[in-house]
């Protein structure tokens, strides 16, 4: 049975030395803090962030970046979920893994790490990209579509002609799934759903 890590190993990993050597020591550490299956699931989500900002002309360094770092704190005990991203509200309260992604970017930030469009890339991965960050979009879109999930492939190809459609039919495809459940959808995540464009196909709910 995969454990998560302990805490006392979060304390332990240091700063990555600067220069050359410094990616290698931010790939080691994600390595170290998840379970090996979802390593995997973030090598995968790397390469295809890549592949997606390749294919719309962005960043595609920054978004392999933010696809290695955005499940860092994905198999943390909740309690340190708890610490490292205090709740915004009664979702986050109720469920503590919505905050990984805001405990992922505390513990880089605590770690020095300081490209401020892979933060946010990391922080929005579970509840939607906020203000236009592409890298974000790309990494979002990634996170949900990886050919290892087995679903979504339609995401995954639209999104290498056209991101914006994309990105659209991910967050009313999350919202929808949620709501026709009567799970309610996380403030962020609405937010970004009402930041699309509302027309017939996409109705803004209430």
């Amino acid at each position: 049975m995969e454990k998560r890590p302990h805490t006392r190993v979060i304390a332990q990993l240091l700063p990555p030395p600067p220069g050359v050597a410094a990616w290698t020591g931010w790939e080691e550490r994600v390595r170290l803090m998840v379970k090996p299956r979802r390593y995997e699931h973030v090598l995968r989500v790397a390469e295809l962030a890549a592949q997606i900002a390749r294919a719309n002309g962005l960043d595609d360094m920054r978004a392999y970046a933010a696809g290695v770092l955005h499940d860092i704190a994905r198999d943390l005990p909740d309690h340190e979920l708890l610490r490292l991203a205090p709740p915004e509200c009664d979702i986050d309260a109720a469920h503590p893994l919505a905050l990984h992604g805001r405990a992922a970017r505390t513990l880089l930030e605590r770690w020095g790490y300081q490209d401020q469009v892979v933060l946010d890339a990391v922080e929005d991965h579970t509840t939607g990209p906020r203000g236009g960050n592409p890298v974000s979009s790309c990494v979002y879109i990634a996170d949900v579509s990886e050919p290892g999930r087995g679903v979504n492939a339609d995401i995954r190809e639209l999104a290498l002609t056209d991101l914006t459609a994309a990105l659209e039919r991910a967050i009313v495809s999350k919202v929808t799934y949620l709501q026709g459940r009567g799970i309610q959808v996380h403030p962020r995540t609405l937010k970004a759903y009402h930041a699309l464009p509302c027309n017939a196909h996409l109705p803004c709910p209430t």
